[in-house]
């Protein structure tokens, strides 16, 4: 069996087809497939030969340009990867951020800016980027394996209760428990979230099936570039009855609205006494944490001094950003949904609650939703 993983390269530049192509060949176990100048003929490639990932460049003109042809290729095939590789977007070149931000919702794993070839600073960024994509996929395609052998067929009773979403016997022992401990915690005031690669696509799943009254905040910590969450913001809210917006400096923590952590900059939440009591956003340039700014550790050890009852989703991502945290916010009153390691990108940051005895259920991608709102009415 060949464990290589099979890369086509889409960019409509022939210069930088013959660049990508060429890194991406000197990093050992990829097999550069092919190459492709649009997506027609991206798409017509995919018929013909088993792709693992495609490196797709979004600044395609025609019909066939880069989002659309991002889309076709989730929709016909959804077991293909996309990393987008293009310039780096900023503040200036809004129309850009918001197709990266698009492509990301529509299940690209992640974006990398296109490297250039006078540029050596690029290439080897461009490289290291790219080492841990494929490191990601690799792992994640040998889970599936172990996971879900193909020789093993999934028993029909198993089958038909998955199809009509009926839970089984499992699911429901785990509803029970979940029942009994979340009857001990005080009631919810609200909800924090920990996501990173994957996190675009597995929000635009879960925020605009929420209801516009949930009766509580939600604040997120998305790892993703400062261009990027206020865009992800707006699209998010555009598609949702709930508000979504970018978190602000000094700004109060309202219910009925989800907040997104700026990029670049760690958000916290301050307390203030009185009547009635008041929180507000507090951003700041400390050094990152886990790597990364924001940080759900940041986040997540501001939340036990202003609220009492706590429900946290630990979401797709690599490392393990929010454990901590979660273990402060456990000690004060707080309830943890992790995503299951099937239905994320990369099951980095479930994983390490689930292995740390953290998470009280595990909970599919599509189901998050329904289970935030259940557990938000009892």
């Amino acid at each position: 069996m060949d464990e290589k993983l099979k890369i086509l390269v889409v960019d409509e530049k022939e210069a930088s087809r013959r660049l990508i192509a060429g890194i991406v060949s000197d990093i050992p176990g990829t097999d550069v497939v092919d190459a492709a100048a649009n997506g027609r003929i991206a798409l017509a490639k995919l018929r013909r030969f088993p792709i693992d990932l495609v490196l797709l460049d979004l600044e395609m003109s025609g019909t066939d340009n880069g989002l659309n042809t991002m889309k076709k290729i989730k929709e016909t095939y959804p077991d293909v990867e996309v990393l987008i590789v293009s310039r780096a977007a900023g503040q200036s070149q809004p129309s850009r951020v918001d197709e990266i931000v698009a492509a990301l919702e529509s299940g690209a794993i992640d974006f990398v800016p296109k490297p250039s070839e006078s540029n050596e600073n690029t290439i080897r960024e461009f490289r290291l980027r790219l080492l841990t994509v494929l490191g990601l996929l690799g792992a994640r395609r040998n889970f599936r394996i172990a996971r879900y052998p193909k020789e093993l067929p999934v028993p029909a009773s198993r089958s038909a209760a998955s199809e009509s979403g009926s839970e089984t016997a499992a699911e429901k022992n785990a509803s029970a428990r979940a029942f009994r401990h979340k009857s001990r915690m005080p009631p919810i005031e609200i909800i924090a979230v920990a996501v990173s690669t994957g996190g675009p696509n597995a929000l635009a799943k879960v925020i605009p099936l929420l209801p516009e009254n949930i009766g509580v905040p939600i604040l997120i910590v998305q790892h993703i570039p400062s261009p990027f969450t206020a865009s992800l913001a707006a699209s998010l809210n555009m598609k949702s009855a709930i508000k979504v917006r970018e978190a602000a400096d000094g700004e109060e923590v309202l219910p009925n609205t989800v907040y997104i952590a700026p990029g670049g900059r760690h958000t916290r939440v301050r307390k203030e006494t009185g009547k009635p009591i008041r929180r507000y956003i507090c951003l700041n340039d400390d050094p990152p944490e886990n790597s990364v700014r924001p940080s759900a550790d940041v986040l997540f050890r501001s939340l036990p001094d202003a609220y009492e009852g706590i429900l946290s989703v630990i979401m797709t991502g690599m490392g393990n950003d929010g454990m901590k945290g979660l273990r402060a916010m456990k000690r004060k009153g707080c309830y943890c949904l992790s995503q299951t390691a099937e239905t994320c990108t990369v099951y980095g940051m479930p994983r390490a609650v689930d292995e740390s005895g953290l998470s009280d259920e595990k909970v599919p991608l599509e189901r998050i939703a329904n289970r935030i709102v259940s557990l938000i009415e009892d």
